[in-house]
């Protein structure tokens, strides 16, 4: 009943298709729809698969949320878009469910890897895994890994590949390239390749018998598999990235820029963890008269080798990623300064920093003045303190390097806030990547007027330069309201009160 209000409503006013109220109306049930669907649909070929029992909810919720889904969609592909809003809302619906299937892509995929590799293992090695099919190689998990890669499999080609196509310019694309695919892959690229140190450090610090070996090193294959679908993540989304830059001749920095300020800050908790778990266990080397020694306790050899591991993936991550944005600073200067990504990252790292140098100098007084006040100072201070020590001295260290970074930032102006300017920008239709190209130069959104061009004239478009100096133009204006005419590609400037 209400919906034939609204279609009544959009035929007396075919204005109405521009509201964001529908458009919000209509995606918040598709997002809702394709996630039930997928979930439903994943139960009931689990059931075909032998892996679950079956359920009659999972039919009809594939049935019913199905047919929903469909019908909405068909509405939306009629109406259209015609308004910035309804554009992105049909975004933020169409890589949400791609980072949702994305997801259930990868895991699916990653089991049914792990899997193979570890009856090859165990074949390989005469464990009692077997590689006939229909033996243990078809297994539960095989099949709840097929069911998932299959499912949402189908569901990202559909939502990326088709429906995404041909939205190069936008920002969220971009976000979901960068901030998603991106970091997805590469976790968990890092994650397998802590795995694999961490177990091989482990057993060169233990040494065990052959046979331990071989059962200590089987989760080698599965870390195997997270690895190799984390690179063919990185992999697939870097050739994108290339393909579509090249396409566009436009460079979009602001989710990459995020990107390695997000990177950095996992690779300096990574360095931090690390440095303090060695100088704390050094610290109990150095004192070994506090109860049993280090060496002489079972855990040592695990507690080693995941310090090292920590090490040997933090250090590497950090300097790397924290160089190639310093680097920027040369090519981008005070553009990259007042990013407020390199903000959020300086800031967040020295008040995470701050707190963790606090609290193991407290920990440091605590002890101090405790033996102080009982009489009983000696150097045995340093052996009950000791991770307090550690934790105060690393953190101190690294505390004092980055608000070096954020002072030569204060002195370079990287805090001047460049006054914000109101934009109306008159333009030809079909200019969408100008104007998305100019936002990203402003660093503000503009208010667009599309001018009605003759359907035998192509639009204007502006060039790399041209963008740049129209930018500069527009905070150079001697008022925050500027208005901006581009005619037959000569964009002209008017400030106005």
């Amino acid at each position: 009943v209400h919906w034939r209000l609204a279609r009544r409503q959009l035929e007396a006013h075919p204005e109405e298709a521009e509201s964001p109220l529908r458009k919000l109306y209509a995606y918040a049930v598709l997002l809702l729809a394709a996630i039930i669907v997928l979930n439903a649909a994943r139960s009931l070929l689990g059931w075909a698969l032998r892996t679950e029992d079956f359920s009659a909810s999972s039919v009809s919720q594939t049935i019913v949320w199905g047919g929903v889904w469909a019908f909405h969609w068909a509405q939306e592909q009629r109406e259209g878009q015609p308004s910035p809003g309804a554009r992105t809302l049909r975004r933020w619906y169409l890589y949400i469910v791609s980072v949702y299937a994305l997801i259930l892509l990868a895991t699916g995929v990653n089991g049914v890897l792990s899997v193979l590799f570890l009856r090859v293992y165990d074949g390989l090695l005469g464990g009692a895994g077997s590689l006939v099919v229909g033996s243990s190689l078809w297994s539960e998990g095989m099949r709840e890994s097929l069911a998932r890669t299959l499912l949402g499999g189908i569901w990202w080609v559909l939502h990326w590949r088709f429906f995404a196509h041909g939205d190069r310019e936008s920002t969220l694309r971009q976000v979901y390239l960068y901030l998603f695919a991106f970091l997805i892959g590469a976790i968990a690229t890092l994650a397998a390749v802590a795995v694999i140190l961490f177990t091989g450090m482990q057993w060169l610090l233990g040494v065990p018998d052959l046979e331990a070996a071989t059962q200590h090193f089987r989760v080698i294959p599965t870390a195997i598999a997270a690895f190799l679908v984390g690179t063919g993540m990185l992999g697939y989304h870097r050739a994108v990235v290339q393909e579509e830059s090249a396409l566009l001749g436009l460079r979009l920095p602001s989710a990459r820029r995020t990107l390695g300020y997000v990177i950095s800050a996992l690779g300096l908790a990574t360095l931090t963890g690390s440095v303090i778990f060695l100088l704390g266990g050094l610290t109990d080397f150095a004192f070994p008269t506090a109860g049993t020694p280090l060496t002489e306790r079972d855990a040592w050899r695990t507690f080693l080798a995941f310090a090292l591991t920590l090490l040997l993936i933090g250090a590497p991550l950090w300097f790397i990623s924290w160089s190639r944005v310093q680097r920027r600073l040369d090519h981008d200067g005070a553009e990259e300064r007042t990013a407020l990504s390199r903000r959020i990252y300086l800031y967040g790292a020295l008040g995470v920093l701050a707190l963790v140098a606090l609290s193991g100098l407290v920990g440091v007084l605590s002890t101090l003045l405790d033996d102080l006040l009982e009489a009983r100072l000696s150097l045995d201070v340093l052996r009950e303190g000791n991770w307090f020590l550690s934790i105060a001295l690393t953190a101190g260290a690294f505390l004092a390097y980055h608000w070096q970074v954020l002072r030569e930032d204060q002195r370079a102006g990287g805090e001047t806030v460049p006054r914000r300017k109101q934009v109306i920008l008159v333009i030809g239709e079909g200019l969408d990547d100008t104007v998305s190209r100019l936002e990203s130069a402003l660093g503000v959104g503009v208010r667009v007027l599309h001018v009605v061009s003759p359907v035998d004239q192509a639009p204007p478009a502006l060039t790399d330069d041209e963008i740049k100096e129209l930018a500069a133009g527009v905070q150079n204006a001697s008022t925050d309201r500027v208005l901006v005419v581009v005619d037959e590609g000569r964009p002209r400037i008017y400030p106005y009160r």
